[in-house]
């Protein structure tokens, strides 16, 4: 696990698997709440781009309101390519 600047954090695993071996990354964001947080499966490279660029204007926090609450901790990813 790799710690990133603002409270996020990158995260790296291999899944195995009789088709062979495939990375996987997940972005971990802290929620706006504060006690949580959410997990980001990266699936292409330019993922990490705009997952970026969409909490630099939320100071790096993932907002959840009534209408996209999914509970801190959810495993669910909130942004799909």
């Amino acid at each position: 696990m790799g710690w990133l600047d603002g409270g996020l954090w990158l995260h790296h695993t291999v899944h195995v698997s009789e088709d062979g071996a495939r990375d996987a990354l997940t972005l971990i964001a802290p929620c706006d709440c504060g006690t949580g947080c959410v997990y980001v499966l990266i699936d292409t490279e330019t993922d990490p781009l705009a997952i970026l660029a969409d909490l630099r204007t939320t100071s790096g926090r993932v907002p959840h309101g009534a209408a996209n609450f999914v509970g801190c901790g959810s495993l669910r990813p909130i942004w799909r390519s």
